[in-house]
C-alpha cells in the first residue's frame, strides 16, 4: 500500500519554498512556478501527438524543471550553454522552413496547435519570471531562456506543419 497523495499543508492557501519561507499561494513565486508547471505540462501533450520531436521536447521539460528548481531555492548550476543550445536548434529548424513574411495563425497538426499554445504559455512565464528577476528572486538567464525558448516553439510549430503536411494559414486583415 502507497502512502498518502496529499499531505494537507497547503490547505490555509500557504506553502513553503526553500528561496522565500511562508508564502501565500497567490505570491508572485508561486505564480512563476505554476506557469513553468502549466508550460511543462503542455509540453508533455505534444510529445505524444509528435513523436519525432519527443525527445526535443522532453530535452525542454528538464530544462524548464531546473529552472522551477532554481527559483523554488536549490542550486542547480542552470547556465547560458543551455540558451546557446535553443539557439543551435532554432537554427536547424529553422533553415528547413521558407522566410515568413506574414504573421501565421496558429493551427495546423494538433502538436503544432499545441506548440502554438506552449509559446503562448511560454511567453506569460516569461512575463512572470521578469516580475521575480526585479525582486532578486530569479536570474537573468532564466529570462534569455524563456525568451528562446518562444522562439524555438513557434519554430518547431512551423516544422510540425511542414513534415506533417500542413500548410500554415497565413494572418490577412479583412
Amino acid at each position: 500500500m502507497s502512502g498518502k497523495w496529499y499531505t494537507g499543508k497547503g490547505d490555509a492557501g500557504t506553502t513553503n519554498l526553500p528561496s522565500v519561507g511562508k508564502v501565500w499561494k497567490d505570491d508572485s513565486v508561486i505564480e512563476a512556478l505554476g506557469n513553468l508547471d502549466e508550460l511543462n505540462s503542455v509540453l508533455g501533450v505534444i510529445t505524444s501527438l509528435y513523436p519525432p520531436i519527443k525527445e526535443e521536447i522532453q530535452n525542454l521539460q528538464r530544462d524548464i524543471f531546473e529552472i522551477s528548481s532554481e527559483i523554488a531555492g536549490f542550486e542547480m548550476g542552470f547556465s547560458r550553454e543551455k540558451i546557446e543550445r535553443l539557439e543551435e536548434k532554432i537554427e536547424i529548424y529553422g533553415s528547413q522552413l521558407e522566410t515568413l513574411k506574414n504573421f501565421v495563425l496558429p493551427g495546423g497538426h494538433e502538436a503544432s496547435s499545441f506548440l502554438h499554445l506552449a509559446r503562448s504559455i511560454c511567453r506569460r512565464t516569461e512575463r512572470s519570471v521578469v516580475s521575480l528577476l526585479k525582486l532578486n528572486l530569479a536570474r537573468d538567464v532564466h529570462v534569455t531562456y524563456l525568451n528562446r525558448l518562444s522562439s524555438l516553439l513557434f519554430v518547431l510549430a512551423l516544422y510540425v506543419n511542414k513534415m506533417s503536411g500542413n500548410p500554415d494559414v497565413i494572418w490577412k486583415a479583412k
